[in-house]
């Protein structure tokens, strides 16, 4: 259809691109070999074109990339053999300019590496690249909407507030929403240069057709700069012409005297600047079909007993499309300037012919009265209505309520607009309301109806979906809600909290953060089990250790004054910035954010706690059951199966050598994941050692317990979850490696490998001694406090950039196998202590007491 309409019936050849759906959003080591694919894949399609007589055939492409597909185009110019001119075009489709989530350090750097390269050379080598970045809204859950927001691009918008679109798409709907598909090929065709039949070299001109399908179209569906809308037009006399003498007044075509399809209708509105409640006009033309329809009057007369005017100059660019079902224009003129600036007396609203169904609702209003400011409540009173209009004017089309104290995502509040008293009407389309709620600073917009009846909620969210950029509070407008009412109708304005979607705010934001509070939780607990062990020789229940000593004090402060620390200018050159500094200059982090999250990973652990216990308890027997099952299946004998499965429980180097040795020959996370299996095999196995014993004691075959096996269980449980988080971590990676198992590749990069070795290596000393800790060992407090650095480390560095979770949980089983293994004994101390002090006695006694002291050593 767009090739049929276009002036030079020019076609564009799509190219699709397929990366065999790897999982390059989770696993960075196959982004940079995406990168030369496309870049070799641009080569050969433009060769494709080489045969052509010289200047037919294309020398660039447009790349429009899908989610990471955005990443690639972008990182495409840092390729040293790649021009920059074979690209003039890029669209992003729900790409992540920022990271969703940072899994390993080879995602890390790829981003580093295209920010670097980008905003170096933006302004030079890459200044003739348009690039225009899409989100998807409120729908995408996987991206979300501030996250599509790029520093470099030339326009940013969201699908919901794309001229024409006004939906929300998910993750994948946005590659084919029909609405977005045609205002993105609209503008492409309107990019075709007349001459070239090539997208135009000018790069002004692209950003303005963009500017104008998807941000700001005031007119029909082809942008065309000299033609678009005329400076000037000279109205039909013969016409039929209206003063309108009333603030609020709906103008409807089929209801005036003179109507006829054949006649134009002009609509005159006197400029009275010396009245205060006349400095303001709002237009809503409702099936307006026009491209010019509002203009601006110098000179009147009279012509047959009416007043008329005989040329008007052209406002209609200042109007915009807004959302409906059928064409629905809006224009807001400020009066005193038309006066003053421009000299204009009369706004001369044109409804041309043939529209019968136009409808024109005309609102000439003070601007202090329309344009209200609320502070929203935040901490107190949150589950109270506030009305902020009691009743709006009779006749009233626009109101514009600022929500001031909108400044923090986690915030989500509810406005409605009921409609109180509505006059009857007789027109047989019926006429709806518009409810808008816009951030100034991220080209978003959400928006509903306002109708009457059931089927209508008159209400909108107003929540944020892109954080405020710090230090704009002076220089950016406040989130606004746009009303364009029914003027049949009165309306009550309220806002109210919503609770639940301040719950899914904080889940949309911040739950990537909660894995790094587990972790750290995980760790706060092992240290608290180390200090009990220095003081009683005896490791608490993990359980018990989260409930009663784990605190968020212990990590948030010092975290905090880590940060701030590291910021001052002669560290801030030497460490790298700081996740809590990331969060900030991002506009997510606020005061008790850190507490709040560190509760809820409290939260989180405990459940995870239990429901590893209940694993261990209730599925540990099936899972020793399977194992044994397998085991038969390799050896004959049942024995000899479970001599073997034993074996390696009692012999804890085997095991070690075994999974490093698979972590080599596959991937480190696999080792991660069997080793993870092991270790509950193991807590099952001593613990049902623990039974045994209680119910010997029951029956009378021993005589007590042995607390030194719960000791153990209690001791490995906390490490067993650190392991599970850390084979969570890297499961990516197994994911990628699965995936190109069937083609016998290679991971590009293996980053759990290092992992996966230091886990399996610290077995064949954890799991020692029955995997009883050795609470003989001396400085088990000193533990304690590098376990808590770790903690304050992961608070401090590891919020964002979560792939150093996997470090951090590494370096905690390198401390713990260290000190397992060469840690002196306190009774060795003892016994040095004791050889010392009775060295000094004998040199400082006198030679005839010595021999007796000896002898009743030695009878001792």
């Amino acid at each position: 259809k767009a090739i049929e309409d276009s002036e030079f019936k020019v076609h564009f050849d799509y190219f699709t691109v397929d990366f065999g759906e790897e999982y390059s959003a989770l696993y960075g080591g196959v982004l940079q070999d995406q990168v030369k694919f496309v870049s070799h894949s641009i080569e050969r399609i433009l060769q494709l074109y080489q045969g052509r007589k010289p200047g037919q055939g294309p020398t660039s492409v447009v790349l429009v990339g899908h989610s990471l597909g955005g990443l690639i185009a972008k990182a495409l110019f840092t390729e040293p053999e790649f021009s920059p001119s074979l690209v003039q075009v890029i669209i992003t489709l729900a790409t992540p300019h920022t990271p969703v989530v940072l899994m390993d350090k080879e995602t890390h750097d790829f981003y580093t590496k295209i920010d670097t390269f980008w905003a170096d050379s933006r302004a030079a080598s890459l200044s003739h690249v348009t690039l225009v970045s899409i989100g998807g809204g409120l729908r995408d859950v996987q991206v979300r909407a501030g996250l599509t927001q790029d520093t470099h691009a030339d326009i940013n918008i969201n699908s919901n507030a794309a001229a024409s679109v006004w939906v929300s798409t998910d993750h994948q709907c946005i590659v084919w929403c029909k609405q977005l598909v045609l205002s993105i090929n609209r503008a492409l065709f309107d990019m075709i240069g007349p001459i070239s039949k090539q997208i135009t070299m000018d790069n002004k001109l692209r950003k303005d057709i963009f500017h104008y399908h998807l941000l700001h179209p005031s007119g029909g569906k082809e942008y065309d700069p000299d033609n678009l809308h005329p400076a000037t037009m000279t109205f039909d006399m013969n016409g039929c012409w209206s003063d309108v003498l009333k603030r609020q007044f709906t103008f409807s075509k089929r209801h005036v005297t003179c109507n006829h399809y054949s006649i134009n209708h002009y609509s005159m509105i006197k400029i009275a600047i010396d009245n205060p409640k006349q400095r303001f006009l709002t237009l809503d033309a409702v099936r307006m079909s026009a491209d010019d329809w509002v203009f601006g009057c110098k000179v009147t007369k009279v012509h047959k007993n009416t007043r008329v005017c005989e040329e008007g100059e052209n406002l209609s660019s200042k109007s915009s499309i807004i959302p409906s079902n059928s064409k629905r224009k809006a224009i807001h003129l400020d009066l005193l300037e038309m006066k003053q600036k421009f000299g204009y007396t009369h706004i001369v609203v044109h409804t041309p012919v043939y529209t019968e169904d136009t409808r024109v609702n005309i609102d000439v209003y003070n601007p202090r009265e329309r344009r209200i400011s609320y502070a929203v409540p935040k901490w107190i009173n949150f589950w109270r209505q506030f009305t902020v209009v009691e009743k709006t004017v009779q006749g009233a089309v626009f109101y514009n309520l600022s929500l001031t104290g909108i400044e923090h995502p986690w915030q989500a509040y509810v406005v409605k607009a009921d409609p109180s008293k509505c006059l009857s009407q007789d027109e047989e389309k019926p006429h709806f309301g518009l409810a808008r709620f816009i951030t100034p600073w991220a080209n978003d917009a959400t928006q509903t109806l306002l109708g009457q009846g059931g089927n209508f909620t008159n209400s909108i969210s107003a929540k944020l979906q892109t954080s405020r950029p710090p230090g704009s509070n002076d220089t950016t407008e406040t989130p606004q809600v746009h009303f364009y009412l029914d003027p049949a109708c009165t309306y009550t304005i309220t806002v109210y909290p919503s609770i639940p979607q301040m719950m899914g705010q904080m889940i949309r934001f911040y739950a990537p953060l909660l894995l790094p509070c587990m972790v750290a939780v995980l760790i706060l607990i092992l240290a608290f089990q180390m200090r009990r062990i220095e003081s009683s020789q005896y490791c608490q229940s993990t359980l018990l250790t989260l409930l009663s000593a784990v605190s968020p004090v212990n990590v948030v402060l010092p975290s905090r004054m880590v940060a701030y620390l590291l910021a001052l200018g002669p560290l801030a050159a030497i460490f790298p910035k700081t996740d809590i500094e990331i969060l900030q200059s991002s506009g997510l982090d606020f005061g008790v954010l850190p507490i709040m999250m560190f509760f809820a990973g409290l939260g989180t652990v405990f459940l995870l706690t239990c429901l590893a216990w209940g694993t261990v308890l209730l599925c540990g027997s099936l899972a020793h059951k399977a194992v044994m099952r397998w085991a038969t299946r390799v050896s004959p004998h049942e024995v000899v199966a479970e001599v073997a499965v034993s074996t390696l429980s009692n012999f804890p180097s085997i095991l070690a050598c075994i999974l490093i040795a698979l972590g080599f020959a596959t991937c480190g996370s696999l080792a991660l994941c069997l080793g993870c299996f092991c270790y509950f095999l193991k807590l099952f196995k001593m613990y049902q050692d623990y039974l045994e014993c209680l119910v010997k004691r029951a029956v009378g075959l021993r005589d007590d317990d042995d607390p030194s096996i719960l000791l153990g269980v209690n001791f490995q449980f906390t490490l067993a979850l650190l392991w599970l988080m850390s084979t969570l971590l890297n499961l990516p990676t197994l994911l990628s490696y699965s995936r190109n198992l069937p083609h016998s590749l290679p991971l590009p990069a293996d980053p759990s490998l290092i992992h996966a070795v230091i886990l399996c290596s610290s077995l064949s000393i954890l799991w020692q001694n029955e995997g009883k800790p050795r609470v003989e060992k001396k400085y088990f407090s000193v533990m304690s406090i590098i376990l808590q650095g770790l903690a304050i480390f992961i608070a401090a560095f590891a919020m964002v950039t979560i792939y150093r979770l996997s470090f951090a949980i590494s370096a905690v089983f390198v401390v713990v196998t260290t000190h397992q293994l060469v840690s002196p004994n306190r009774e060795q101390e003892i016994e040095e202590e004791e050889v010392v002090d009775n060295q000094t006695a004998a040199q400082d006694t006198p030679d005839h007491l010595s021999e007796p002291v000896t002898a009743e050593s030695s009878t001792r």
